[in-house]
Parts: C-alpha cells; sequence; structure tokens
C-alpha cells in the first residue's frame, strides 16, 4: 500500500475563527489594511486550501522518504520541491504580511497565521523557508541600514532569495552568551566572519540562487556573554557589481543532519571561513536585534503545532467514523466512534485543535491591532495582550500538536503505527516543536519572569480583565462558564504567589514556571471556547458547544492540580544533589 499523503484544510472553522469569533473586518478600518476587504480575505483563504491540498500534500510523503541530502557539497531537496516553492514564490504568498514598499501585500498578519497552517498543515517541512525568509526581512527592515534593507528585503519578500538564522553553535545552544563564531575587519575594512553554526534550517538548498545568513557572531574586544555579540548578514554568494550572487564567500556546509522528522526540510551544519559580511544594527546589539523576529517565530511556530494537530484529527475523525470493529457477538462490527474511550480521543483532539488554532490566531490579531490601531493606547495594550499569549500559544500549540498527533496514531491502532497510513509522521514531525525557536520550558520562564513579573503584571492583567469579560457576558446556561471562572481564580492564585516568588524565593517560581504555563494554557484555550459556544450559528453549533462542554468537563479540571504542583516550590527538586539525581541504579 502506497503511503497516504493528502490534506483536509480546516476552511470551514477559519472561516468561523475570522469571521464570528474575531471578527476581522474591523481591522479593514485601519488605514495600514484599508486597501483589504473580506472579498480578499476568502480568496487568501480559498488560494491557500487549494495550493495546500493540490500541489503541496502530495509532497509531504514524498519529502519524508526520500529526505534532504548532500551532494557535492551541495544540498538537494525532494522530488518537486523546487518547483512547488517556484509556485509559491511566483502567486506572492511569502510576502503576504510584508511591507508593500519592500514587495509585499501588507495584509494583516492574522491572514498569513490562518495561510501559515494550511501551509504546514500540508508539508511542515517545506513550510520552514517562508518562515525563515519572512522573520529574516523583518529583522533586515527593523535594523539594516536603508540601503542594505533595500537590497536585500525585497529579494526575500518576493522569494527569490533564501535565508536562515544562524544562531546555535556545538557549545552555545540554548545559552547564547557561549557563542564563539567570530566577525572582524579586514585590511581593507570589510568585515569577514569566520565559524561554525549548527541547527540551521534550510543553510543550503537548490530553490533560490542566493541564501543570506543572517548571524550571530563576537567582534575583537567585545565583552563576554550576549552584550558582547553582534548581527551580520553574510551572503552564500558575493554579490557582482549588479547585486546578483557571484562567487562563493566561504560559506559551505559540513553535514546534513539525520532527524527523526522534519526530513524534507534540510538541517545543515554551516560552516564560514573568512566570508565578507554586512553588520546589521550597532555593536554588541546582536541578540536585540534578533529579537525583533521572535513575535514571528513564536507565532509560526504555534501555529505549527495547530497545523499538525488540524491535518492528523482530521485524518482521524475520517477514519473512525469508516473503521469498524467490535461490537456484540454474532452482529456486524461497529464504527470505531461507538466506543466511548475513541469518542473521547476524538473530542479531546477537536478541544486541543480548535481551541488553540483560535487562542493562536488571536494572539495575530493582537499584534495586528498593535501595529494599525488608531489610538496609542488601544497599541499598547493589544501588544502587552500579545506578549502574553505568543509564550502560552508556542509552547501550548506545540506540545498539542505532539499530543493529538499521538492520539490520531492511537485511533488508527496498528495501523498507524506503520508507515502506510501516514499518520506516525505527524508524531515525528511535530515532536521538535517545542524545542526549537525557545524549548517550552524556556517559555514558561520567560512568561513568569518577563510578562507576569515585569510592568506590574500589566499583561496578565490585561489578559484576565478580558476573559473576565467574557464571563461576565456569558449566558446563564453555557456549560463552560462555572468550569472556567474556576479555573481563572486558580490561575490568579497562581500568579499572586509566583509574583510573591519572584521577590522573595525566585527558585521556586522557577520550580513551578512550566506548571504555571500549563494553566495559563487552560484558561486561554477556555476562554476561546467561551466565545467559540457563544458565536457558533446553527450549523456549527452542536458540535462547537458540545466540545466546550467536554474541554471544561475534561480539561479545565486539571487547573486545580497545576495550582498545587506550583506552590510545591522548589524543595523536592533540590531535595537530591546533581550526582544523587544522575547516578543510574544499573
Amino acid at each position: 500500500m502506497d503511503r497516504v499523503s493528502r490534506y483536509t484544510p480546516p476552511l470551514e472553522d477559519l472561516r468561523f475563527l475570522l469571521g464570528q469569533v474575531l471578527d476581522v473586518s474591523r481591522l479593514f478600518n485601519y488605514d495600514a489594511y484599508a486597501h483589504a476587504d473580506q472579498d480578499l480575505a476568502e480568496a487568501v483563504l480559498t488560494g491557500a486550501a487549494r495550493y495546500a491540498s493540490e500541489a503541496l500534500a502530495p509532497l509531504n510523503a514524498i519529502g519524508d522518504e526520500q529526505g534532504s541530502r548532500l551532494e557535492n557539497g551541495r544540498v538537494r531537496t525532494p522530488q518537486g520541491f523546487p518547483a512547488v516553492y517556484r509556485a509559491l514564490a511566483d502567486g506572492g504568498w511569502i510576502g503576504l504580511d510584508m511591507p508593500a514598499e519592500h514587495g509585499g501585500q501588507a495584509l494583516p498578519l492574522v491572514l498569513q497565521a490562518a495561510y501559515a497552517e494550511m501551509i504546514n498543515g500540508a508539508c511542515v517541512s517545506f513550510g520552514m523557508l517562508p518562515l525563515m525568509q519572512r522573520a529574516a526581512a523583518r529583522l533586515l527592515i527593523a535594523h539594516a541600514g536603508e540601503e542594505l534593507a533595500a537590497a536585500f528585503a525585497p529579494r526575500l519578500v518576493a522569494g527569490d532569495w533564501g535565508a536562515t538564522i544562524c544562531i546555535s553553535e556545538p557549545q552555545a545552544g540554548s545559552d547564547v552568551g557561549r557563542i564563539s563564531t567570530r566577525a572582524a575587519q579586514d585590511a581593507k575594512g570589510v568585515w569577514r566572519v569566520t565559524g561554525s553554526k549548527i541547527f540551521i534550517t534550510y543553510g543550503d538548498q537548490d530553490f533560490t540562487p542566493q541564501i543570506l545568513h543572517l548571524l550571530l557572531a563576537r567582534t575583537p574586544d567585545a565583552p563576554p556573554g550576549t552584550r558582547g555579540l553582534s548581527l551580520f548578514v553574510v551572503p552564500a554568494r558575493v554579490l557582482d557589481a549588479n547585486g546578483e550572487p557571484g562567487a562563493a564567500n566561504g560559506v559551505s556546509v559540513a553535514r546534513v543532519e539525520h532527524k527523526m522528522g522534519l526530513k524534507a526540510s534540510p538541517t545543515c551544519v554551516m560552516d564560514f571561513d573568512n566570508a565578507l559580511a554586512y553588520p546589521v544594527g550597532a555593536a554588541g546589539a546582536g541578540m536585540r536585534c534578533m529579537f525583533t523576529m521572535v513575535n514571528t517565530m513564536r507565532l509560526e511556530v504555534a501555529m505549527q503545532g495547530v497545523a499538525i494537530a488540524g491535518a492528523a484529527t482530521a485524518r482521524a475523525m475520517e477514519y473512525a467514523a469508516e473503521r469498524c470493529q467490535g461490537g456484540p457477538s454474532g452482529q456486524p462490527a461497529v464504527p470505531l466512534t461507538s466506543h466511548a474511550d475513541v469518542v473521547r480521543m476524538l473530542f479531546e483532539m477537536r478541544a486541543l485543535t480548535e481551541g488553540f488554532r483560535a487562542l493562536t490566531l488571536q494572539a495575530a490579531y493582537c499584534l495586528d491591532v498593535a501595529r494599525a490601531a488608531d489610538d496609542e493606547k488601544a497599541r499598547a495594550e493589544a501588544l502587552a495582550l500579545a506578549e502574553w499569549l505568543l509564550p502560552v500559544c508556542k509552547a501550548g500549540g506545540s506540545e498539542a500538536g505532539f499530543r493529538v498527533a499521538n492520539l490520531a496514531v492511537q485511533i488508527f491502532g496498528g495501523h498507524g503505527y506503520v508507515c502506510d497510513s501516514g499518520v506516525e509522521q505527524y508524531v515525528r514531525d511535530a515532536r521538535v516543536m517545542a524545542i526549537y525557536e525557545g524549548a517550552n520550558g524556556i517559555q514558561a520562564l520567560d512568561l513568569v519572569t518577563r510578562k507576569l513579573g515585569a510592568d506590574a503584571a500589566l499583561r496578565y492583567r490585561l489578559f484576565a480583565a478580558a476573559v473576565g469579560k467574557d464571563l461576565a457576558a456569558a449566558a446563564a446556561d453555557n456549560p463552560l462558564a462555572a468550569a472556567l471562572k474556576d479555573a481563572l481564580a486558580d490561575l490568579e492564585s497562581a500568579s499572586d504567589w509566583m509574583l510573591e516568588q519572584l521577590r522573595a524565593a525566585p527558585r521556586n517560581a522557577e520550580a513551578g514556571a512550566t506548571a504555571y504555563l500549563q494553566l495559563a494554557g487552560l484558561v486561554g484555550v477556555g476562554w476561546m471556547w467561551l466565545r467559540m459556544s457563544a458565536a457558533a450559528g446553527t450549523q456549527l453549533a452542536d458540535a462547537k458547544r458540545a466540545t466546550a462542554r467536554f474541554y471544561g468537563e475534561h480539561l479545565l479540571s486539571e487547573t486545580g492540580s497545576l495550582l498545587r504542583r506550583i506552590q510545591a516550590g522548589s524543595a523536592t527538586l533540590d531535595s537530591l544533589t546533581p550526582g544523587e539525581l544522575c547516578r543510574y541504579p544499573g
């Protein structure tokens, strides 16, 4: 049996969320988005759905089977990938939300996020490169000089050139301050970079003739730690007099990693040998410049998790409705949907997928308001709420993708464990999402220390107020409202405790950070289910309200145990020495 490689775009749910829950038409009243309207939004959704399901999805299994490989020093991507990439770039899809002055369409980020779900749901390995291009273009526009940005950003937005983000080194993964790659000026005053980088997504590819490497390096006499890091753009090929790629620039691929998943996306070890480089931003400001990309990257990884969850859920629902197993002896076998535990798993898949889809789109909507609103206070509050939601979405969405993919394999049973069904690939592809672009433990620390602990907990207060406002407006017979009210009270208790520990015993706050992030995620998704159940029309009402009720009964009930875990502090974690903890009793 050939491997199944198909994708069902969640068009109905995206239309519901964008139209009835978020009401994105309000964005078109802002000057920044006045050139767009509902008809254009619908064209984006239907066009992306068609491209994802017809052109891209058939490559998902091919990409997983063939992988990207290193041949004669260059990466070769799987069969069909370059042609499908060219169609994406020629269609203008890479620049959906990018500024018009740099060749983009300047559409709302929330539309780009909806598009991104469908691209990643069809083939997440493919979706990694457009993400790098958008992130790099945003960084250059924000921090490069006008001449450099004008030369490079439009080529990325158009998809003519590729891009990478080069941070990690063998001794410096999340510990960025230990980066040792060096940048120095030669006798002519030209900057040159020498060093090695690891885990570089699309470090090389056969889609574009040029790749721009956005790279952190340490300059001579720079102080230790992150304060000594500067940002450079290093083209794979030196630019000729016309600004086109010319001779090689001392950039080479040492290895393409063999990975658990995302096999079509080449993850490279890159060597830079006296490569010509252009400084971006001020000396020593490399990390601050890189943080420009945080919103772009975290939002997209959250949507990657949602995309995997959505693809896996669609496949599981289809299989459960058709596959017959069990039932009374002597009678025909019954569909899997006749079994309560299978129904429980399907409800959980829907609750997590649709809930995190809504929450991630809400974060994107907030970023749009922060960018475009006329009122300064509205912009500031929208940005603060988005900053609260982003680590919750990145961690929660990535973990939901893995959890839902595992449930899909469980529903398929033995057929899910073998490769023919195609669902085991979802598990493998999703696993890394909790690791890259800031491991989820780092997201938890960020939420507690930088989001909750800063500015008198402003970001949390805005979030809690938004949830409370919708709770106050909820119908008396909404079965989710009471559960969400209790969950919000647990989060309030946890937040008060965390704020006290940040002042008095930071180690306790660190110990409970992951549980706190999970609690915030449960409340955030519960907030979305409250809104979805209220907004659901006749076509979606039964399914949405039943899933909202399931969420309240089966998932929100976890907040009490999370609160107890948070308040346990670090005493047990610190009860063994590192030597005792890591002594394997073998």
